[in-house]
């Protein structure tokens, strides 16, 4: 199984910021989870919810948003410092598929990302200018799920990565045998994340990666120890 820290390194510093993804880092976290949006300057910007102190980000230049919001980094910052140190997830909640793309494959991360969105057009063009990139389709709610993983599979997408408490064994095993990975979100309590393991899932996104971490760890050692046995 695989973890990835939610949203730029969330408990490790405040959410989305350079400073939190650095810490994180260091601290030995491997991938890292993060959302990016365009401003109406046509910036690349990490940033999780539609506006920042009011202002509606892809109407707001960047310049204006880092008045109100100073840690807010561009992609390209991140990327900066961090690509080739740690793996990222990067959703994408409302930036171009092709700039987002072009920016991963400036760093060379393109193949080594993965790169997620609740919104299937999006996923279509990425796909399109990326062929070879991980992709997955995020979803919240329970009902329909056979028709998302059908989608999923339509996109040419690797994985589906639902709301935690969508996910059930069926759902596990329907996605695997069409040769789909299950990322769930967002997985904070140690029942949740030892209910997950046992039925398979492939990645966890937590607000907590030292403590799944170590669960982790707990789980899977003594599993190594017998088969060397």
């Amino acid at each position: 199984m695989k973890l990835i820290a939610h949203r730029g390194g969330r408990g490790f510093g405040t959410d989305n910021t350079l400073e939190a993804m650095e810490s994180a880092a260091r601290a030995g976290v491997r991938m890292i989870e993060t959302d990016v949006r365009l401003t109406s300057d046509g910036e690349i910007i990490i940033c999780h919810d539609a506006t920042v102190w009011g202002h509606v980000v892809k109407r707001t230049p960047y310049a204006e948003l880092k008045i109100h919001s100073p840690a807010r980094p561009r992609l390209s910052e991140v990327l900066e410092r961090l690509a080739g140190w740690v793996r990222f997830n990067i959703e994408i909640k409302d930036a171009p598929a092709r700039d987002v793309a072009d920016l991963l494959e400036i760093y060379g991360i393109a193949l080594d990302t993965v790169v997620t969105s609740f919104d299937k057009d999006i996923l279509a063009a990425y796909k399109e200018c990326c062929p070879s990139a991980l992709t997955g389709l995020l979803y919240r709610m329970p009902y329909g799920q056979d028709r998302k993983l059908r989608r999923t599979h339509d996109l040419g997408a690797e994985i589906v990565a639902p709301y935690f408490n969508s996910i059930d064994q069926k759902l596990i095993a329907e996605a695997h045998d069409l040769g789909l990975e299950v990322y769930a979100w967002t997985v904070n309590d140690e029942d949740d994340f030892r209910r997950l393991h046992g039925w398979g899932v492939d990645a966890i996104i937590t607000d907590h990666y030292l403590q799944m971490e170590r669960l982790l760890k707990e789980r899977e050692e003594p599993a190594a120890e017998a088969q060397s046995t």
